[in-house]
């Protein structure tokens, strides 16, 4: 299970796209983070039974950074950073969530080595399977290169393109390693 939450005081853009990424990762659960700190994160998680905290954060009111967090003995570990350049929220791209929680979550890329790069970390960070076929209830996240180290991130559903549209840059260290 995973928990989607954003930084302490979100802006409505963060607690727009916390709303959208839970409705497209399999497992995902909605928390509004209020005054939790982030040991208090780990253990509503370890209560949920999650093991993945997404925390969402903002600058000057926009999505900045995702932080992906492997929960481990009551405390958080990042496991993935990724940079928000830029997003569309479905609501402004008039694409619809999925009518029900997908059961898995299947990689696409293109031929682009960045964009590899990309989808490795996604499969660390949401435990993802690359290159098989979709079945009705797996949604699809498609990774392509758009030019100068920045990379697109769309969702499918059903073969409806569904949620947020996200341009990813790489942080200086994308996968922390142990």
């Amino acid at each position: 299970m995973i928990i989607v939450t954003s930084s302490r005081r979100p802006s409505p853009r963060v607690r727009s796209l916390v709303k959208d990424l839970s409705s497209v990762l399999p497992g995902a659960e909605r928390l509004t983070r209020g005054h939790y700190s982030m040991q208090e994160l780990a253990s509503e998680a370890l209560l949920r039974g999650a093991d993945r905290v997404v925390v969402i954060g903002g600058l000057r009111g926009n999505p900045s950074i995702m932080r992906v967090y492997e929960v481990k003995e009551r405390h958080l570990v990042n496991i993935v950073t990724f940079i928000i350049k830029g997003l569309a929220l479905s609501r402004e791209l008039r694409r619809p969530l999925p009518d029900e929680h997908p059961r898995g979550i299947i990689v696409e890329v293109d031929d682009d080595p960045l964009s590899e790069e990309f989808a490795d970390a996604f499969v660390k960070a949401f435990r993802a399977r690359v290159w098989e076929r979709p079945s009705d209830s797996d949604i699809l996240a498609i990774f392509s290169a758009e030019g100068e180290g920045v990379v697109r991130l769309e969702f499918k559903f059903r073969g409806q393109m569904v949620g947020p549209r996200l341009r990813l840059a790489k942080p200086r260290r994308m996968v922390k390693t142990p």
